[in-house]
């Protein structure tokens, strides 16, 4: 009994089950092809496309699509590979450089055997595009430089129209194509989104005088616009040459004095020898345009004096600077906003501490490192003989300062201080010497002088006892003989 129970009730449960019987074959899915646009009308060299698939013994689990040229045509610029993708929509941009161009375009539903459609949804595309169009930004171009110069572009897509009423838009373009007369055959390559181009030292192959840029832009389509153009004089770096970088935008007749402080200690020591940046000049402020500039010279000269908040090259050109000092160049700067809570070399400001011989940055008694200068304070002064002690004779609105201890070493020097107690803010007067300029001698052959105070205004009532404190640094770091 209990063996002819167990068999009916297997018996039962046999009569439950209703498998599917096995595939004698398996028919290949179908594709459509849908095009947001009419497909029988040229289109634009970026198009999407969409497709959907379906399966009558089974699934869909992927689609196969190509591009290929019209039967017979020569030299087909086209990847005909078969790529594999889950996706139901894809925008595609095919290489139209000429104008335009037919391609033809086949899609596949692939089944949940791996079974493809075994005829491909197929169209044929009459693809367009126009050139696009490039220009030099205005008044942005130089007639006379040192070989390191940045050129702007403005460049449009006409085939961009997001919008009816938006215009031409660089939202297609792929890159410029830039080269100087004689290199035609090494031009640069620069990303649209850029926007520049910066040509440095190398680029000019040591040729001088008049020399012409030429540039182009590509679009993603491949088309090309016209050539444009520019010829402007090109001078060499002078030897021992000297960069004044002058960063100071405190406006007015002190911008004016500070200035004019700075030029005149060069135009009596130097003059041939230096060359000017100013920051104001610049059509923007540029990290690679400040680079290429700083790497022609191995003796430069920063000053912001009495501003207190930065234009952002500091910033930009830290990098720079360092890598000026690290070549044994001397470094001079005169500036409020390096150090401390308006710290223009952010993450680096250990390395340009260690550079400039600064040891600890002294906190303010109001927080942070910024300490107001006064004209009732007086400064003692280390640098020379002819001058110990002065007094700011003018300083602007609300000039700053940091105070610091500069390392006490044969390589390091304080040019610039109050002695202990001398420093008095409401209740606070400083506990030590606090420095306020200081000469380094970095290990390796680097010269670095700091002062965070604005050595370019007058002091005292001789308006040009500052200029002789300027000539005494730049001896002492030896930029001056």
């Amino acid at each position: 009994m209990a063996l002819l129970a167990a068999a009916a009730w297997l018996g039962s449960c046999d009569d439950t089950i209703n498998p599917t019987p096995p595939k004698e074959t398996n028919q290949s899915p179908e594709t459509f092809l849908y095009v947001e646009s009419d497909s029988l009308a040229p289109q634009l060299y970026r198009l999407k496309l969409s497709w959907l698939g379906s399966d009558a013994d089974g699934q869909v689990v992927a689609y196969r699509h190509r591009w290929t040229c019209p039967s017979g045509t020569f030299g087909c610029p086209l990847d005909t590979v078969w790529s594999e993708t889950q996706a139901l929509s894809q925008v595609f941009v095919l290489p139209v450089p000429d104008g335009e161009a037919r391609y033809v375009f086949s899609v596949a539903a692939v089944d949940d055997e791996g079974t493809p459609d075994a005829t491909p949804a197929t169209q044929t595309f009459d693809l367009l595009n126009t050139s696009p169009v490039v220009e030099f930004e205005a008044g942005t171009l130089p007639l006379q430089s040192l070989p390191a110069i940045t050129f702007y572009f403005t460049a449009a897509d006409s085939d961009t129209t997001a919008k009816q009423d938006d215009g031409d838009s660089p939202g297609y373009l792929s890159h410029f194509v830039v080269w100087l007369d004689g290199s035609e055959s090494s031009p640069t390559l620069v990303p649209s989104a850029e926007g520049a181009v910066t040509l440095r030292e190398e680029d000019f192959g040591d040729r001088y005088g008049p020399r012409t840029i030429f540039a182009q832009v590509v679009d993603e389509g491949g088309a090309v616009s016209p050539t444009i153009q520019h010829t402007w004089e090109v001078q060499s770096a002078p030897e021992d040459g000297i960069l004044l970088v002058d960063d100071c935008r405190m406006g007015g007749n002190l911008e004016r004095v500070s200035d004019n402080s700075w030029r005149n200690v060069l135009d009596r020591n130097a003059a041939a020898r230096t060359r000017i940046l100013d920051i104001e000049a610049l059509p923007r402020v540029n990290r690679n345009d400040l680079e290429a500039n700083l790497a022609l010279f191995d003796r430069t000269i920063w000053y912001t004096d009495a501003d207190t908040t930065s234009s952002g090259a500091l910033q930009l050109a830290s990098s720079a600077l360092l890598a000026l000092i690290d070549r044994n160049g001397k470094l001079v700067i005169s500036s409020g906003l390096v150090f401390g809570t308006r710290s223009a070399f952010g993450e680096l400001e250990p390395l340009f501490r260690e550079r400039f011989g600064i040891e600890t940055v002294f906190s303010a008694p109001a927080g942070g490192t910024n300490f107001a200068l006064s004209l009732q304070d007086t400064i003692q002064a280390a640098v020379h003989p002819g001058l110990t002690s002065f007094r700011m004779r003018s300083l602007g609105l609300r000039p700053i300062m940091d105070c610091f201890r500069s390392v006490a070493s044969t390589a390091t020097r304080f040019l610039y201080f109050y002695p202990e107690s001398t420093l008095v803010r409401g209740g606070f007067s400083n506990p030590e010497r606090y420095d306020i300029g200081v000469a380094n001698m970095v290990a390796g052959g680097g010269q670095t002088a700091y002062m965070s105070f604005p050595l370019g205004l007058p002091m005292n009532t001789n308006t040009g006892e500052n200029e002789t404190e300027i000539e005494e640094v730049l001896k002492l770091v030896g930029i001056l003989p």
